[in-house]
């Protein structure tokens, strides 16, 4: 089949979090939900980024991740209990088939989004998140330099069983008929491994794993794990492994004629995006380095856009992730993206993922974001948490700074401006 052309109109990006179902919404969500959510995005000329995967836990039927359970949940704790929300959405559909047929009877483009950054996130009292066919098998995971630790969260991208795990999990999500993928390398692995008191009091530097140590023996002839090395070249190792995952990923989605995008941080060597909430911050950021060579990506056709993305914030921000970086070395030509959040943090008790711990831009600021992503240049914005205020019931009840849910005002201006661009 031929490859995905470039030179789209501007693209605006829906961002879809199934996690959010879990906090306000008063009715079911199942196949009726989808159509009403799609019915609102119809003629709006967003695309749908459906989230398929939370910490190791699918969003949607299968056969290679375990679902988001009623067993994710801590039932201890009255508090947690609306997070079964999440497993009585899967129970009563599959999530993914019914957006895609909705996305389909109302001409809406429709994205499946992985986070292939996080497999474990354990939130005491709330919430056991943890891949269980990793569990078992910690050496999928980078590891310390003398192989007693590993980070449960970042997989050895040179590991034949861990490439062969991940691609056969993107074909999983092609085959419901998405029109692209998304890879995201945000994480909700904000620990190593369990968020234990003094966790991170000794950290070192992850990605030593067998792959790793391999590739370095074969082109220097030394072992990093007792000899000096190059910390360059380590990363540039690394970095070799994750770009190649790229390129299987990027054939396997231009084989079905398909896109295929990659967000990053743009920075040169950070592996996970930043937050600004203190709760939150990756103490192992500075750990888990990696030479990102998207010269490489774009230059062999691996993937169809880049996008700039970023961590949550805890005041609202207009701008979105900065894409210069890129634009400084790559075709001017090439597609770019932002992603911006539409929601700010504020601690307010709700408990982990909350709504009521949020605040929502205005409709007007939603749309000075999309002005200020099309002045910088970017082909496109992915609007973060805008699902959390427009797409969800909360039966009359006021949502910490959201208010009365759902927001359909930002379905509208979303609408107008659409219709602006055609005519």
């Amino acid at each position: 089949m031929s490859r995905p052309q470039h030179g789209d109109t501007f693209k605006i990006v829906y961002v879809f979090d199934p996690a959010s179902v879990c906090s306000h919404h008063v009715r079911t969500t199942d196949g009726q939900y989808f159509e009403w959510l799609f019915s609102m995005l119809e003629g709006t000329g967003a695309t749908f980024l459906y989230r398929v995967n939370l910490s190791g836990r699918a969003f949607y039927r299968s056969e290679r991740m375990a679902p988001f359970d009623h067993a994710t949940v801590d039932r201890s704790n009255p508090k947690a209990q609306y997070w079964h929300g999440i497993a009585d959405m899967l129970d009563a559909c599959d999530p993914l088939a019914e957006a895609v047929g909705a996305a389909r009877r109302h001409g809406v483009p429709i994205w499946a989004w992985w986070n292939w950054n996080e497999w474990q996130n354990v939130r005491v009292k709330y919430l056991d998140l943890v891949d269980r066919e990793w569990y078992d098998r910690p050496r999928r995971y980078w590891c310390t330099r003398d192989g007693s630790r590993f980070y449960c969260g970042v997989p050895d991208w040179g590991s034949p069983a861990v490439q062969e795990r991940l691609l056969a999990l993107a074909g999983e999500t092609l085959s419901y008929g998405v029109d692209g993928l998304y890879l995201s390398t945000r994480s909700h692995s904000w620990w190593a491994c369990w968020p234990t008191e003094g966790w991170d009091a000794h950290l070192e530097p992850f990605g030593f794993n067998d792959s790793v140590v391999e590739a370095y023996r074969q082109r220097h002839g030394v072992d990093i794990r007792y000899e000096d090395y190059d910390e360059d070249e380590w990363l540039r190792i690394k970095g070799e492994q994750f770009s190649t995952l790229l390129a299987q990923t990027g054939a396997l989605v231009h084989a079905t004629d398909r896109r295929f995008i990659v967000g990053i941080e743009p920075d040169r060597h950070s592996l996970m995006v930043d937050y600004e909430r203190p709760d939150v911050m990756h103490p192992a950021g500075p750990h888990l380095h990696l030479y990102k060579d998207w010269e490489r990506w774009v230059a062999e056709g691996s993937v169809d856009g880049i996008c700039a993305e970023e961590g949550c914030h805890q005041k609202l921000k207009i701008e979105g992730g900065d894409i210069k970086p890129f634009q400084e070395t790559l075709p001017g030509d090439f597609p770019l993206y932002t992603w911006t959040d539409t929601s700010a943090y504020h601690e307010r008790g709700g408990g982990p993922f909350s709504m009521i711990n949020w605040d929502r831009v205005s409709v007007e600021q939603m749309l000075e974001q999309i002005e200020l992503a099309r002045r910088c240049g970017a082909a496109g914005i992915l609007l973060h948490s805008i699902e959390m205020f427009t797409g969800w019931d909360s039966g009359g009840k006021s949502i910490g700074g959201y208010g009365v849910l759902p927001r359909i005002e930002y379905f509208d201006a979303l609408r107008t401006l659409h219709a602006a661009s055609e005519s």
